[in-house]
């Protein structure tokens, strides 16, 4: 298994024991890592189910990964990407480059409590 550094330097060099030497493809390599980066944060995910289904009454817990929806999961919209399996909830899990991923918990809106927040 690569490292992280050699998944997003694949056109690295080994200089040295521990020196390695970066060419300038890797600089779209950072952006692709930033972007999953991004995609991948609790904030992203909600702010997306939120606006991708603008007629469903969504709260969230954001801190805790946490969507409370006023319809079912399986009928929420979901951002480019993303899917729902009962393992993940949403996530984005094997549709990422580097492996980094994100997945957010959906409850019913009745589980929803401004108080725990």
């Amino acid at each position: 298994m690569t490292n992280l550094y050699e998944t997003l330097h694949p056109d690295s060099e080994v200089v040295g024991a521990k020196e390695k030497v970066v060419k300038k493809t890797d600089t779209e390599l950072w952006k692709v890592f930033e972007n999953e980066m991004k995609m991948s944060s609790s904030n992203f995910i909600i702010q997306e189910v939120k606006k991708l289904n603008p007629k469903v009454r969504i709260e969230a817990d954001i801190d805790r990964w946490l969507i409370f929806s006023s319809v079912d999961i399986e009928k929420l919209v979901l951002p480019e990407w993303f899917y729902y399996n009962q393992k993940n909830w949403i996530t984005n899990k094997h549709n990422t480059q580097s492996g980094i991923y994100g997945n957010v918990h959906v409850y019913p809106i009745e589980y929803f409590d401004p108080e725990l927040i």
